[in-house]
């Protein structure tokens, strides 16, 4: 199960970092879409059901995304307290003891949520620009950290590449050249 959860996180990242390349918000999310699903199982995969929980999240707010008329108020809200709601009762759903990993992965969740939170209002505002700063400053950071503490090798090599994957963006189209 290891071996495929990696193999699962590997993919996800090629096409998180190829995604930040697309100038085209629609295929931004299109291919995220598919990338939070497939990172989703990964992490189920290694037994992090809190990746698992928050990549479900992602996988619906892009689907959202892509669907014009679904994109309202009340539904933004209620991915974002989805985010909240997954980082408070994630920690309960831990059997057996709470070792440093988990409060490790407790406190990652809790950033991630944040992280996610902002990540969210940003794609909603349909402004690359901001897409790729609030991902390079909040999202990989807090995901980084989750991914080391629940070894997901695929995660943390996305994390360490998104940071490239967006600067490149920026040189390639400046940091006003996506739509908006």
């Amino acid at each position: 199960m290891d071996v495929i959860a990696q193999i699962l996180s590997i993919i996800s990242c090629v096409a998180i970092i190829f995604s930040f390349q697309l100038k085209n918000n629609r295929h931004l999310f299109l291919v995220q879409t598919f990338a939070a699903l497939s990172f989703g199982l990964s992490y189920l995969l290694l037994g992090a059901l809190d990746g698992f929980l928050i990549n479900t999240v992602c996988f619906i707010n892009t689907a959202v995304l892509l669907k014009k008329k679904l994109k309202k108020t009340p539904v933004l809200i209620a991915i974002c307290v989805a985010f909240i709601v997954i980082s408070t009762i994630s920690p309960l759903t831990y059997n057996g003891v709470w070792g440093t990993q988990k409060i490790l992965e407790t406190v990652f969740s809790y950033l991630i949520a944040i992280a996610q939170i902002l990540y969210t209002i940003a794609t909603w505002k349909d402004d690359g620009g901001k897409i790729r700063t609030v991902r390079m400053f909040f999202v990989t950071p807090a995901w980084l950290g989750y991914n080391i503490v629940v070894f997901s090798i695929g995660g943390i090599i996305c994390e360490l590449f998104n940071v490239i994957s967006i600067i490149v963006s920026f040189i390639r189209y400046g940091k006003n050249g996506f739509e908006k």
